[in-house]
């Protein structure tokens, strides 16, 4: 009897465990497409806002989205040249493909730091006691 109830209670725990966690995950991507959309629509006041809450996780999140995108294509890039059984160089069209896919990285990050600049300037400026551009 004392071994099914401490089976029962690591049943009932593990269960509270993943509800929390499946909560938590659903939470973070909620948060991650309403940041990105915002970003996309008004991104001095969604940069503003996640400067403010401090959530350090959408930060590592939402900024390192250029480097998740790239690192995705790498990645793809490379498990289909191990399927197709390509060794040596890179086909004209995955080179092509790498080119592409690293210039709109580049253009994301460019993206999320010019606001990220503006952001930090203007909240400097409104600090010294100046006019806000926004």
């Amino acid at each position: 009897m004392k071994n099914y109830n401490s089976k029962l209670k690591i049943k009932e725990a593990s269960g509270k465990i993943f509800k929390t966690i499946f909560l938590l995950v659903i939470r973070e991507f909620y948060l991650f497409f309403r940041n990105i959309y915002g970003l996309a629509c008004h991104p001095f006041l969604t940069i503003r806002r996640i400067r403010r809450e401090k959530d350090y996780f959408q930060v590592l999140l939402v900024f390192g989205l250029p480097v998740y995108f790239w690192l995705a294509a790498i990645v793809s890039l490379a498990v289909l040249r191990f399927l197709i059984g390509i060794r040596g160089r890179l086909g004209w069209i995955a080179h092509s493909l790498l080119w592409l896919v690293s210039g709109l990285t580049g253009l994301i990050c460019f993206y999320l730091f010019y606001w990220l600049w503006l952001t930090y300037f203007n909240q400097k400026k409104i600090k010294e006691g100046g006019q806000s551009a926004g």
